[in-house]
């Protein structure tokens, strides 16, 4: 097989791969139809993965590189120079797009996150640290750690694409409508120059009493 050939076959597999594992689960997709939707024998995603726990690892290593990508690309504009809350300004529109542009990595993640364990943490390593290394100096300023802060970014964005089928639409939103995507990031914006302006706004720890009285 050429080298060409070669790199398209396997790309053809991985996204089949990645539209029925994303569609249907794990358990549920076999090897026959992921080689059926990929175009190919039988034995081509085995040849290529050697199984289908491995192929799935591969599956779940890219989605996750592509939205790290992604989002480098979005908050790489930052030239570093302004504001901490604009780091985060940043971040929540780099999220935003990448949960509204990619419904198959929502999918992915969304089915691990129902599982009892999963090793798709393992591929968010740069993902997190990055993370945590941009939004540093907005944790500082609202008094929380950097972990925690990534967390409730994450979270707060996460949750209208994890649930646009459930309670979002209830609720009369729709987080793929761009006025959505403004208004969440003015909110959350909000959120964290709300909580580092209570952390300016707390007295300071008065100096313990000294132990000697004056005369």
């Amino acid at each position: 097989m050429a080298v060409r050939d070669s790199a398209r076959t396997r790309e053809a597999i991985l996204r089949a791969a990645e539209e029925l594992f994303a569609r249907q689960g794990f358990d549920a997709t076999s090897m026959q139809q992921i080689a059926d939707s990929a175009g190919v024998a039988r034995a081509t995603p085995s040849y290529f993965f050697r199984s289908k726990a491995a192929l799935y690892d591969a599956v779940l290593a890219r989605a996750v590189a592509r939205a790290q990508a992604a989002i480098a690309r979005t908050y790489g504009a930052q030239d570093g120079t302004g504001a901490p809350t604009e780091a985060v300004d940043a971040y929540v529109d780099a999220l935003l797009s990448v949960f509204a542009d990619d419904q198959v990595f929502v999918c992915l993640i969304q089915r691990e996150s129902l599982g009892d364990g999963s090793r798709v943490s393992e591929f968010f390593g740069r993902f997190v640290d990055d993370a945590v290394g941009a939004l540093a100096p907005a944790a500082a300023e609202a008094g929380v750690s950097p972990q925690r802060l990534v967390l409730d970014i994450v979270a707060l964005c996460w949750y209208p694409f994890a649930h646009e089928h459930t309670l979002v639409p209830a609720l009369g939103l729709d987080p793929r409508e761009p006025s959505f995507a403004v208004e969440h990031r003015r909110h959350l914006g909000e959120l964290v120059r709300a909580l580092a302006a209570r952390r300016a706004a707390r007295p300071s720890k008065r100096a313990s009493p000294s132990s000697t009285q004056e005369l």
